[in-house]
């Protein structure tokens, strides 16, 4: 009796002990589920974009690159665009039906151009709007260790024949279990015994999930049995919708270098170029096929079995009536279409993503970024900067030709800004463009030589009740104590001494004893006032090289305070971020377009007219003078000491470049400013070929017939004679009298000039509103 009532007692108690466990396990898995599902959703790494190219009535656009952007977002040319991702150009008139984005929705519009203006925009309906906006690109992301990428959707952009093609191919009673199915599992136990090994799972799409979240890959019953207690936990804890919008959410689609594709959203986008809702049902198909292998259904590396797998799907499409027979027998014979990668590891443009980062993490924290979904939209032109990495390759390789083997570990670095707002639209940090590590566009600090000068004549000219373009600056030998014993002698370039020279030739000829000697006369105080207003935060060293560019900057600050110059005195922080919007879609940050004046515009119209002279006389010269008058280009080239660098910055159109070569170890190279730095500049600006820019007029400036040798007053019809602007009432007021005679209708042939000029002006003024 004693001994039944123990073996009862042990029974019960670990009857209890048991229960217990079990208790304990499944309260862990329980843990485990909604901690994992009720999170994996929102752990999503932020996303970087490009800008969003805005085609608006009446605005300018360059054909030809928008064309190439068209093709860069996998739009295709189609003779009647009938689907979302196709268009057609004829005659300055292309019919293109937009994928759609945020506001902007998807359909058919019609832009008409005449030359590069858009001449008028409509729907498909024939309605004149003002406005459409392309779809940003993909470029880059802030992704956790894991690298997996995904772009969250919400059931709303699901669409409803992904669900019907997914049920049909992995789980037809989906909304008839609990998360197990039995049916599937005894048809796959008896295969398996049939086997003799584990060649058949009976998964359901919840138990799929369970597996995607929780445990390894691994073929084990131990594995199988917490699994399916996940599952049942997971459709006891969400509803069907909940779940099924999980896994389409999280499902592994394939690899793209480092980086992981998870999501039918991220996959679309990914193989596709487009976003879900836009796809074709043989798209959709091959997307749902690919779960059985992602790797060996994949349509860039096996498209022979992703083609079979994806006509499998299509027959159980037929088969269970959701398809035609006609439909399956017209996708049967499709081809798989897919688009090139955008990037295969954390960004597609390493130097521009520095940019991005560093202004991301004055904002936000490092988890922010890796996890809550932000969308991160940038300036970049992604046109410009595919002709920019390209230039600077091919430009190292016509160098390399030229100059020998002793290039071939040339380095370098340019950056594109939009001159009135400070918008960074490309970057490269290297003559290798796609290569990650140092960014010599952010961190190559180098002499940057004689583009110092225009800071230093610059401080001249707003002095102008003392200098204007024509004051002359001495030219002839230097000699300037630094210690007792020693003393500072500059020589130009040439190794010559050029006299008395007008203020603007010195600028555009580079001479560096005038301007030395400028510099020394306008004092260390005058020069840094005019530095820090042109942004250079740097402290100035107080020695008398600097005038001559003894003086240290990386391209980045360099831009900067060119970018002041160039939008005639206006400062605006340069920045390669627009917008962030949240998880949600709602704005996160901002960052606005700001400005500032810093300088009188009078001042800057002289310097700038010298810069010009730099593409018509001076070491830039080469181009056509209708071409320079087309983009109202000015610029100035840059050599440091012993040729180490070569640089060039220089404004057409709308936009400012800087380009700088050299070697990371400093040592000297056979280029100068003009035929390093400058011919990289000329490739870039000719493969964008900017839009035309007309030229300010200012009310407080009068254009003077001038001597280009002595700077003294001049004709026409004299010899060596420039069209000068001056700041009203500091004109020169005698003309020798070797050129009395041709300037004898000075008066009558400069206001003549001087209103063709305004009249001319006044047209492109005209013309551009």
């Amino acid at each position: 009796m004693n001994f039944r009532i123990s073996i009862k007692y042990i029974f019960s108690i670990l009857t209890i002990v048991f229960v217990i466990f079990i208790l304990a396990v499944v309260s862990v898995i329980d843990r485990r589920v909604t901690s994992k599902l009720d999170g994996v959703l929102w752990t999503v790494p932020a996303k970087i974009y490009s800008r969003s190219l805005e085609i608006a009535e009446g605005g300018k656009v360059n054909i030809n690159n928008f064309l190439k952007e068209l093709e860069m977002l996998s739009y295709e040319e189609s003779s009647n665009p009938q689907n979302p991702g196709q268009f057609h150009y004829k005659e300055n008139n292309i019919r293109l039906f937009l994928k759609g984005y945020k506001k902007q929705e998807s359909g058919l519009y019609e832009i008409s151009f005449e030359g590069n203006k858009v001449k008028s925009l409509k729907r498909q309906d024939g309605i004149r709007i003002d406005l459409i906006s392309l779809e940003p690109m993909p470029i880059g992301g802030m992704y956790p260790s894991h690298m997996e990428d995904r772009l969250l959707l919400d059931w709303t952009q699901v669409p409803d024949r992904l669900v019907k093609i997914l049920l049909a191919v992995e789980d037809q009673g989906f909304f008839d279990h609990y998360g197990i199915s039995l049916k599937s599992i005894s048809r796959a136990f008896f295969t398996n015994i049939k086997a003799a090994n584990i060649e058949q799972g009976g998964s359901t799409i919840t138990q799929q999930l369970a597996k995607s979240f929780f445990f390894s890959s691994e073929q084990t019953l131990k594995r199988k049995a917490v699994e399916a207690i996940a599952a049942l936990l997971i459709e006891f804890r969400y509803s069907k919708q909940e779940i099924l919008l999980a896994y389409i959410n999280d499902v592994h689609l394939g690899q793209s270098g480092k980086r992981s594709i998870h999501g039918f959203g991220l996959g679309a986008q990914h193989f596709f170029g487009s976003s879900l809702k836009n796809l074709e049902t043989d798209q959709l198909a091959l997307l749902v096929g690919m779960l059985k292998g992602p790797s060996l259904y994949n349509p860039r590396r096996n498209p022979m079995n992703a083609l079979n797998r994806r006509n499998t799907v299509l027959g159980v499409l037929r088969r269970d009536g959701l398809i035609t027979e006609e439909v399956y027998m017209d996708l049967n014979i499709k081809p798989v279409k897919t688009i090139k990668p955008s990037f295969r590891s954390e960004t597609k443009y390493p130097a521009f993503h520095d940019l991005v980062r560093i202004e991301l993490r004055n904002n936000f924290e490092e988890e922010e970024l890796r996890s809550e979904g932000l969308s991160v939209y940038t300036n970049i032109d992604p046109i410009f900067q595919a002709s920019l990495e390209n230039n600077i390759v091919l430009t190292k390789e016509k160098l390399v030709k030229k100059y020998g083997k002793k290039l071939e570990e040339l380095e370098g670095a340019a950056i594109v800004v939009d001159i009135q707002n400070g918008e960074i639209k490309a970057v490269v940090g290297s003559t290798n463009p796609s290569q990650f590590g140092f960014n010599r566009s952010l961190n190559a600090i180098r002499p940057i030589g004689s583009l110092v000068k225009p800071f230093v004549y610059l401080s001249a000219l707003e002095k102008y009740q003392d200098f204007n373009l024509t004051t002359t600056l001495d030219d002839s030998h230097l000699s300037v104590p630094i210690s007792n014993n020693s003393s500072w002698e500059p020589n130009n370039f040439d190794k010559k001494y050029h006299g008395n020279v007008p203020l603007h030739k010195a600028l555009w000829q580079s001479y560096n004893i005038a301007s030395a000697r400028l510099g020394i006369g306008l004092g260390f105080d005058s020069v840094g006032k005019t530095f820090k207003s042109l942004g250079i935060k740097k402290k100035i060293p107080q020695y008398p090289s600097l005038y001559i560019g003894s003086f240290e900057m990386s391209p980045f600050e360099v831009i900067q305070a060119y970018q002041t110059i160039a939008s005639d005195g206006f400062y605006s922080p340069l920045r390669s971020i627009r917008d962030i919007t949240d998880i949600e879609g709602k704005s996160a940050l901002s960052y606005p377009y700001k400005i500032e004046q810093r300088f009188r515009p009078e001042p800057i119209y002289l310097i700038k007219f010298a810069m010009q002279q730099t593409f018509i006389r001076g070491t830039a010269r080469g181009y056509k003078q209708s071409t320079i008058d087309k983009w109202n280009v000015g610029g100035k080239t840059g050599t440091s000491d012993d040729q180490r660098d070569s640089w060039f910055v220089g404004y057409a159109g709308d936009y400012l470049v800087l380009v700088w070569f050299g070697f990371d170890d400093n040592r000297p190279t056979p280029l100068t400013g003009r035929t390093g730095a400058l011919e990289l500049w000329k490739n870039f600006i000719n493969d964008i070929n900017p839009n035309s820019s007309t030229k300010t007029i200012l009310p407080r400036i009068n254009y003077v017939w001038t001597d280009i040798g002595d700077g003294k007053l001049s004709g026409p019809k004299c010899k060596n004679s420039i069209l000068t602007p001056f700041i009203i009432g500091t004109e020169p007021k005698n003309i020798p009298s070797v050129r009395r005679r041709c300037g004898s209708m000075l008066e009558d042939e400069s206001s003549s000039v001087i209103k063709k000029l305004k009249q001319v002006f006044e047209k492109k003024k005209s013309e551009t509103n």
